[in-house]
């Protein structure tokens, strides 16, 4: 019966961290733990289907007829999920190699053109009267980029806020979250929609940059910074402060209650967390009650 309901179960994450969660304002309100969630759901899924299989195969009773039910559907399901997850997964792969290739070539044009801000660590300026503000994720930290008619336009405290902003897309490796949610969204192209839950996932991003930003540096300071930003240009595979779904982040910001309200985060992150150690404890539940009660087949 274990292997069957974690098959149930990774199904069920399958199909709500893709297409079956409802919109929601509630998810704008805690952008940071909904991510977290999310990820949670799509790693239960081979998680939950490797451990139904590894119960199976290790379990020192012959199925009886009675068992075929539940054992035939699990081996299949499983397998199935299985095999998804890992087309998936390489799907992921390409993307993430096409991705850093990418930057290494862009990181040479900013080596080429830009100078480092002698008084912002990190922070690369091309000169250039446009404005825009991006950040190009590294295998350690990463570099932020801002070109000199950023650093004139924006006063002291929304230029803060823009610097909180990138920091935290580099700080929550937020480009491997939204590399995941583009190899879905390519092997299922409805899922790519803004009305599913991985369509949602660039913009629940932003949201939580936009929220780290707040929380350190103030709500009207970055409502500032994304009102001048907004619409700037940011090269391929690169995370940008104005770029997506400006309107929708105004209105979140403008709103008075604060993001990533303690309380209900602590609860979607405990609620992450208890679904990729759901599987592995009903692995060793299930050895442990195979040797204290070896007559429990």
């Amino acid at each position: 019966m274990w292997p069957l309901l974690l098959t149930i179960v990774a199904t069920g994450c399958a199909f709500r961290a893709t297409a079956g969660a409802p919109p929601g304002t509630w998810t704008y309100r805690m952008p940071c733990a909904v991510l977290g969630l999310w990820v949670g759901a799509v790693l239960m899924v081979p998680v939950s289907a490797v451990a139904a299989l590894l119960i199976l195969a290790a379990d020192r009773h012959t199925p009886e007829t009675t068992q075929l039910w539940s054992t035939v559907p699990t081996v299949g399901v499983s397998a199935a999920l299985l095999v998804l997850s890992g087309r998936i997964a390489v799907r992921f792969r390409r993307l993430n190699r096409a991705a850093r290739q990418r930057r290494r070539r862009h990181e040479m044009l900013i080596d080429l053109f830009a100078v480092r801000h002698p008084e912002l660590p990190g922070v690369d300026v091309v000169p250039d009267a446009r404005l825009f503000a991006y950040s190009v994720p590294c295998v350690v930290s990463g570099r932020i980029v801002l070109s000199q008619g950023t650093l004139d336009q924006l006063d002291p405290e929304p230029l803060r806020a823009v610097l909180a902003h990138e920091r935290a897309h580099l700080v929550a490796r937020h480009h491997l979250v939204l590399q995941l949610a583009t190899a879905l969204a390519q092997m299922f192209p409805r899922l790519g929609t803004g009305g599913t839950a991985t369509g949602r996932i660039p913009t629940l991003i932003e949201m939580a940059a936009d929220c780290r930003a707040r929380r350190r540096i103030g709500r009207q300071h970055t409502i500032d910074a994304l009102t001048v930003l907004a619409g700037t240009p940011v090269p391929d595979g690169m995370l940008a402060a104005g770029h997506h779904a400006v309107a929708l982040r105004l209105a979140v910001l403008r709103r008075p209650a604060d993001c990533c309200q303690a309380g209900r985060a602590a609860g979607v992150y405990a609620a992450a967390v208890a679904m990729l150690a759901l599987a592995p404890t009903v692995a060793l539940l299930n050895q442990i009650v195979d040797l204290c009660l070896p007559g429990v087949a």
